[in-house]
């Protein structure tokens, strides 16, 4: 009798042993990251068959995620410009008076692309498309797993930005207009673009997808610059609204007041010094009636920062206002600034 219960308290020891070594070993080969910038995470159950991947029409743009960029310019030619990127990959512009997106290509394969042209096919998406028809399609939860990833989405990601997978290795992030309540824009990636951007808090386990050389400087701003610039007057244009023109002399006073914000470490229409846009306007010597101002910073890249802006109602009014002629828009690293002005 005195054996078995040696035995007994034995067993229960290794068992105990066995668990404690598992669960430390799963908190050691875990890290997390949180992110300040506008990140959501949301899993979708479709309601749509498993192979639904396999039967969306034919001539849906993402069919072309990780295939060569040779069969997507067949059928779209050259673009207008080539973008470098934060994040090593390369953003291939098309923006004419039908549509616009953006292409991200790496070692000529297509890992990404964004776009809020409703004349792009997207399907089993439609620019436009109504959040309740979205969500009679898919379930937006705060949690989404990937291989050895796992995002957590907070309730303002799923209602901003869900993200859904089309296929086993393909996803889809969801830009909604809360104004409107439809979808606005979409962004759809592979995996190692998902792991690079890391668009909402996220737990992994073993090794992570990590940029080898961060590109950060005055080339990739310029070129973020350009598509904050591009993406406003399509934005414009949707609404009927004239395209602004660029000026150089707000897009001066813009850049400087990001780099200022930057170098300062705050967050504000107005400097340290007390100095506003009007300020920071004459100083670079720009003509205008009337001014307004965005900014913003930690968003991930251009698409993001302008979708934000969307969302908020005073950053809305100032890219939707008809009254606005020309636009500068200046970047300094992950702060944002648009100058709006009437001349």
């Amino acid at each position: 009798m005195k054996l078995k219960i040696i035995i007994a308290i034995l067993i229960g020891l290794a068992c105990a042993f066995i668990s404690v070594v598992y669960l430390n070993r799963f908190e050691e080969s875990r890290e997390v990251y949180s992110h300040i910038s506008q990140n959501y995470k949301k899993e979708i159950k479709d309601n749509l068959p498993k192979d639904h991947s396999l039967i969306v029409q034919q001539n849906a743009l993402w069919k072309y995620i990780n295939k060569n960029i040779n069969i997507f310019q067949s059928e779209f030619g050259e673009p207008d410009r080539k973008d470098p990127s934060l994040y090593g990959y390369e953003w291939w512009i098309y923006n004419n008076k039908d549509f616009y997106f953006q292409v991200a290509v790496q070692n000529a394969t297509i890992i990404s692309f964004y776009t809020n042209s409703p004349n792009l096919d997207v399907l089993p998406l439609i620019i436009g498309q109504g959040v309740d028809e979205l969500q009679s399609a898919y379930t937006f939860t705060n949690t989404f797993e990937v291989d050895n990833l796992r995002f957590k989405l907070s309730e303002q990601d799923i209602k901003e930005r869900p993200l859904i997978r089309l296929s086993d290795q393909i996803f889809a992030q969801l830009y909604i207009d809360q104004f409107s309540e439809t979808l606005a824009g979409i962004r759809i990636m592979n995996k190692n673009v998902l792991e690079l951007l890391k668009p909402y808090e996220l737990f992994y386990w073993g090794e992570l997808n990590e940029v080898d050389n961060f590109i950060e400087d005055t080339k990739v701003e310029a070129s973020i610059e350009k598509q904050i610039f591009d993406l406003t007057n399509e934005i414009r244009g949707m609404y009927n609204l004239n395209d602004l023109a660029w000026d150089e002399q707000a897009a001066i006073a813009a850049k400087a007041h990001s780099k200022d914000m930057k170098t300062e470490s705050y967050f504000s229409h107005y400097s340290l010094n007390g100095d506003g846009l009007k300020e920071r306007l004459i100083a670079a010597q720009a003509n205008y009636f009337s001014a307004g101002e965005n900014i913003a910073a930690h968003y991930i890249d251009a698409p993001a920062v302008i979708h934000g802006w969307l969302n908020s109602s005073g950053h809305r009014e100032a890219i939707l206002k008809k009254e606005y002629t020309h636009l500068g828009v200046g970047v300094y690293q992950s702060y944002y600034t648009q100058n709006f002005i009437d001349k």
